[in-house]
């Protein structure tokens, strides 16, 4: 891995909005409380995707000439990650002992990826149909990640002690209830419980959690979509989750884009924008309630973001 350059911060006023039936996060006023941008250097497009514990901060980025680079950020200093021979890579979480998931692409064909002190190792669900990601990680190693399968959804796993669990939703009569983008987005916290986003046979996505067998639905009150293809959301220790979604009344800005961040945690709803963004998403949460996520500026170029123990 290369060393890029030293952190310069971009400190911006944090606005916490609050929709209907939703509550504030924390106060906008907090001196502490206040929010960071994250570029790196060359970058043209930033997404942050993870946070462990420490605040080490992991996503991608993409430079002018369109390739796409997985990055970390520690103790102020960004250094990519590029899994040798790929065309792409993506970091998408970061546990406490520093070990990193994500994607890599060669030619058409996704492989997920572990980086455990310095070395790569290539995770494929076996059988996958040329593309398997990991997405989480837990303290303890279990990782979570998708898989398109031979019938051309997309399917959650969960690799623990070696064995491949395949995750799909089911309705409360135990059916399969998945539409063709299936499994988008899955998260891992230490007691074991995952969170995700999936598609409904009507085509809308909604967020759900899964602890000791069972399936619950959590869709913001008023979401008309909850995540969706490829989306990205965190669970914490305590059960925080952080995700995106889309509201019933939004209409598409000028990028084409519209959602807003969301962060569920003691049943509750808060909803987190931007100030002047046209379109946030939170895709990382930590132990401390630091939050990570992506906002899309005026000029329809995303940027990552970090707001110290926001979800507190």
């Amino acid at each position: 891995m290369t060393k890029l350059s030293t952190l310069t911060l971009t400190m911006l006023a944090m606005t916490l909005a609050g929709a209907t039936l939703m509550s504030p996060l924390v106060s906008a006023q907090s001196i502490e409380d206040q929010l960071v941008t994250i570029d790196p250097p060359g970058s043209v497009d930033t997404r942050p995707f993870g946070i462990s514990p420490s605040r080490d901060i992991v996503g991608l980025y993409i430079t002018a000439n369109g390739m796409t680079h997985g990055f970390l950020l520690s103790a102020g200093e960004y250094t990519t990650i590029d899994v040798p021979g790929a065309i792409r890579t993506n970091a998408l979480a970061i546990n406490a002992r520093g070990d990193i998931v994500g994607r890599y692409d060669i030619g058409a064909v996704a492989h997920g990826y572990l980086l455990r002190d310095g070395v790569f190792t290539t995770i494929d669900f076996p059988g996958a149909a040329g593309f398997s990601v990991l997405t989480d990680i837990d303290p303890a190693g279990r990782v979570v990640g998708r898989y398109r399968g031979s019938d051309g959804k997309f399917h959650g796993f969960l690799l623990a002690n070696g064995v491949f669990t395949t995750i799909d939703h089911f309705d409360s009569s135990g059916n399969p209830d998945m539409g063709t983008q299936g499994i988008q987005g899955m998260a891992i916290n230490p007691s074991g419980t995952i969170a995700g986003y999936y598609q409904d046979l009507s085509g809308t996505f909604h967020a759900f959690l899964l602890d000791q067998s069972v399936y619950t639905t959590i869709d913001p009150p008023d979401a008309k979509a909850t995540g969706g293809p490829g989306g990205i959301l965190k669970i914490a220790p305590d059960g925080t989750v952080g995700g995106s979604y889309t509201g019933i009344d939004d209409l598409p800005a000028p990028c084409g884009c519209a959602g807003h961040g969301f962060i569920y945690r003691n049943n509750t709803f808060s909803r987190f924008d931007v100030p002047g963004a046209q379109a946030t998403s939170v895709t990382g949460v930590n132990p401390s309630g630091d939050i990570v996520g992506v906002y899309t500026d005026q000029l329809n170029r995303r940027h990552g973001f970090l707001a110290p123990r926001a979800a507190k």
